[in-house]
């Protein structure tokens, strides 16, 4: 008997496939790349004591190539703990893209306060304002923890880049606009070229400037974008080299109401 072609798939059918191959590649991120990476970090050490101890009363020309073996060495576990952050970024973004949400009231700046409270540490010169602080209370719909996340990428964002100036400044600003809420902060930074922006937001390991300039991996606006689409918003960015960066965020469904004495 002929055998009768297979169906094709619904919609779906083809996103619940979808998700069980994005699932598999979480746990592969998750668990089985990691295995590698930590005995590459593990052994790359003892492989520098063992060089070491061999060079030690070598003859000249053995002690220029333990030389070069200590070189080679530290390159690897460089790039094994590169690696290895890349990994753990990775698994942050496709969390934040699958992580249950629970949408409900929560204050902007009370959690802008609190995050920027978590990176004052990391950049002690930076100052940042939000001229709504004292009269307005601005309430959002939306998840607690991923808006923690989302504003504490930003600002990180914002803090890094910003941190070379003599004064570093942040600014939050927000007005309703369109029965919306439209954010946007502020940098006095380094900026870059207006025209890498659009082609390259929300792209995981895209960077914007050399590593030798800034470190990082190029993930934070990726998890911001994905973060505020989750939640119903939009984010775009501008910016101007040696003028900064501008981050915008509309966010439906907010309101204003006056602050609580």
């Amino acid at each position: 008997m002929p055998q009768q072609p297979a169906s094709p798939m619904t919609p779906t059918q083809e996103l619940a496939l979808l998700r069980q191959q994005h699932d598999a590649l979480l746990r592969a991120i998750a668990h089985d790349l990691r295995a590698p990476l930590r005995h590459l970090q593990s052994f790359a050490p003892l492989l520098t004591e063992a060089v070491q101890t061999l060079a030690q009363g070598a003859a000249p020309q053995q002690q220029e190539a333990a030389a070069d073996a200590l070189e080679f060495g530290r390159y690897m576990q460089e790039a094994a703990q590169r690696m290895a952050q890349m990994v753990e970024a990775l698994t942050t973004l496709s969390r934040a893209a699958r992580q249950p949400l629970q949408l409900q009231t929560v204050d902007l700046l009370a959690t802008c306060q609190a995050q920027w409270q978590t990176l004052q540490a990391q950049y002690p010169q930076a100052q940042l304002q939000w001229p709504n602080a004292s009269n307005t209370a601005i309430t959002l719909q939306a998840d607690p923890q991923a808006l923690g996340q989302l504003i504490h990428a930003l600002l990180d964002n914002a803090g890094k880049f910003s941190a070379p100036q003599a004064r570093p400044h942040i600014q939050l600003n927000a007005h309703q606009q369109g029965g919306q809420w439209h954010i946007s902060l502020h940098d006095n930074g380094v900026g870059f070229e207006p025209n890498q922006a659009a082609a390259q937001l929300g792209q995981p390991f895209t960077r914007m400037h050399r590593d030798s300039e800034f470190p990082g991996l190029g993930c934070g606006l990726a998890l911001a974008q994905t973060l505020a689409l989750r939640q119903g918003a939009q984010l775009a960015i501008s910016a101007q080299p040696g003028l900064g960066c501008v981050v915008t965020l509309d966010w439906p469904g907010a309101s204003a109401c006056p602050a609580a004495e």
